[in-house]
């Protein structure tokens, strides 16, 4: 009998850093359930308020232009729209500090430990505090369907028919209302056939054979092209850090995600805590999000490996890709405020808005990275100590074609290039309506490898959907090795360390990121991982001849990165070298294993640990 050692990178092993879940997290939480007490609305609150710098008034025009054409041309119409409040029911600076006081004591211990980079008061202010209750009461009296709550933005997105919305204006708390965004396309990636860009497809490169090659497979040459795998070697997985997808829906089962730790889930379209397909939905609807999620924390030897397979995952199901019904910003902006609750210290989302539920759009002059609230919203989660990464676009190559969240100043925008580094021609270019560079950097976005739902197997897929959760697999890794580096500081890092950092434009923005370039930016000392990287398989060695079929598989122990944790160990053990039929024996915390069957004499297998 032959055994083939498959030696690190082949052997990995994962680190429970907590209790892994795939069951439902509890609801994102309410507005109101962050203070102890509610504050109650104060008789002569706007002019009090409005002293303390607590209050602002309303716009001279609450209603946007083109709310107010469309409730005289569309009476019957139904429209969703955002109403901005003026305040949040504190009419003084000491019921303020008292608020903040309360907030910070209801404060979990995974979000204490994001927002200790901010400084001691944790960054806490106005904009952390709940929605006032009265106010939201008083719209739901009136007969106005509440959609979500949004603290950061102090205001609610509701529905409504349009010959309603000028009663908005009799609220005097209501400080202006404008349209919810909806999306322009799909976000589903251009297919192979029909990508823009001309030329010959280039095919998923197979990379040399060698043990290395062999373990990431396809997606071995699109995360060497932004130096995850150097990152790899030195053993940052992502361990310990808690990564948020933004997306349509996942298949959970999927053997790229299936191993993964989740976290929590939450589905903002049928309110429940289930992210894969359910009754109802759209055979389609997991299919991009799966394919994404892959591509950042998917962890298949041999067919798909994402830079930071071993984080946590809190999974956001925001988008609804049904033709009928349109994908709010509303959920992705509930998703950024249920994700801070939890800890969240990455978020990746593969979408972007551009069109209003009016049929009327923004002008560039709008997408100036302070118009948009999904922009306004993404700009308060960095604020929180948060790294977002969103898409660009596929709608290159003219200039000015991103959309929102991209435009904003805290995001990290990512372009598409292709496996030379050529950027392709769907990707959406800058500058921003202030004339600001975009994106901020690139990855791997033609023929990129992804998990496909629908097959539950692999294949090339093109967009910057897909070179999106490479940067933002990657930001995980730098988290992991800087737990003090906040998203200013990540997207710093990744900004100046870019292949083009000396010189930017708006197609590349500032290159192809590059992790270890990053890694020690500004002279930074990188914490040691979580994991300790590589452990050896001791026996049998590569190639030996056993005359046994009940071999003893022995392997060096890894270390704990944390205090607290506790390496187990499982061994894999197949006929053939992608471990496609694999059988899986449990050895617990002990690095010595008696294979429990007997297998096959005159036979070749292969080995793993993880």
């Amino acid at each position: 009998m032959r055994f083939s050692l498959a030696v690190f990178p082949v052997v990995f092993v994962l680190l429970a850093v907590g209790p892994a879940s795939s069951g439902a997290a509890p609801p994102p939480p309410g507005d109101d359930i962050l203070l102890r007490q509610p504050i109650p609305v104060l008789r002569g609150l706007a002019a009090q308020a409005q002293e303390a710098g607590l209050y602002l008034p309303p716009d001279r025009e609450i209603l946007s232009p083109g709310l107010t054409r469309l409730s005289r041309r569309q009476p019957e119409r139904r429209v969703r729209v955002w109403a901005f409040f003026t305040d949040k029911g504190i009419a003084t600076r000491a019921g303020y500090r008292r608020a903040l006081d309360d907030l910070r004591g209801s404060l979990g211990e995974r979000v204490k430990k994001r927002r200790r980079a901010l400084g001691p008061d944790l960054g806490l202010d106005f904009r952390d505090l709940p929605v006032a209750r009265a106010y939201r009461e008083s719209l739901r009296r009136a007969g106005f369907h509440l959609r979500r709550t949004s603290r950061w933005l102090n205001a609610v997105s509701l529905e409504t028919t349009a010959d309603r919305l000028p009663e908005l204006e009799t609220f005097g708390f209501v400080r202006r209302v404008r349209p919810v965004l909806v999306r322009r396309e799909r976000p589903e990636p251009r297919p192979e056939s029909a990508a823009r860009g001309g030329g010959v497809l280039q095919a998923a490169e197979a990379p040399s054979d060698s043990v290395e090659a062999l373990f990431y497979g396809p997606s071995y040459n699109q995360l060497d092209q932004i130096q995850v795998l150097a990152l790899h070697r030195m053993g940052y997985t992502g361990a310990g850090v808690r990564v948020m997808m933004i997306d349509t829906g996942y298949r959970k089962d999927h053997p790229a995600v299936a191993g993964l730790n989740v976290v929590a889930e939450w589905d903002f379209i049928n309110e429940d805590g289930n992210t894969q397909n359910e009754s109802g939905d759209d055979s389609s609807q997991h299919n991009h999000g799966t394919g994404t999620w892959s591509v950042l924390g998917g962890y298949a030897p041999g067919a798909l490996i994402g830079p930071a397979f071993a984080a946590e995952f809190v999974l956001a199901k925001t988008e609804d890709v049904t033709q009928e019904v349109h994908a709010e910003e509303d959920n992705y902006v509930a998703a950024l405020e249920w994700g801070d609750t939890l800890g969240v210290e990455v978020t990746s989302a593969s979408l972007g808005y551009w069109t209003f539920d009016d049929s009327t759009g923004y002008t560039l002059a709008d997408l100036d990275g302070d118009t948009a609230p999904i922009t306004i919203a993404v700009d308060v989660a960095a604020a929180k100590g948060i790294c977002c990464v969103n898409a660009m676009g596929n709608e290159g190559p003219d200039p000015s074609t991103l959309g929102t969240p991209a435009d904003a100043d805290t995001v990290i925008a990512v372009g598409a290039v292709d496996s030379l580094g050529v950027l392709t021609s769907f990707s959406s270019r800058g500058p921003t309506g202030d004339g600001r560079i975009k994106p901020e950097i690139c990855a791997r976005g033609r023929s990129t490898y992804w998990a496909q739902a629908w097959t539950l197997g692999y294949g090339p897929a093109s967009g910057t959907s897909l070179a999106t959760p490479l940067v933002g697999g990657l930001a995980a890794l730098l988290k992991e090795a800087h737990p003090d580096w906040t998203g200013y500081d990540i997207r710093e890092a990744l900004i100046q360390t870019g292949t083009r950092t000396s010189t930017p434009d708006n197609d590349y923005g500032y290159g192809i990121a590059q992790g270890a370039d990053a890694l020690t930016y500004g002279g930074a000392t990188p914490a040691p991982p979580r994991m300790s990287l590589p452990f050896a398989l001791l026996e049998p060695e590569n190639g030996s001849v056993l005359n046994t079929v009940a071999p003893v598989l022995v392997w060096g122990a890894s270390e704990a990165g944390a205090a607290g944790d506790t390496v187990t160990y499982r061994v894999l053990l197949a006929a053939d070298s992608l471990f496609t039929a694999e059988a899986v024996a449990f050895a617990g915390t002990d690095t010595t294993l008696h294979w429990p069957t007997a297998l096959q004499p005159d036979s070749t297998y292969w080995w793993k640990v993880e």
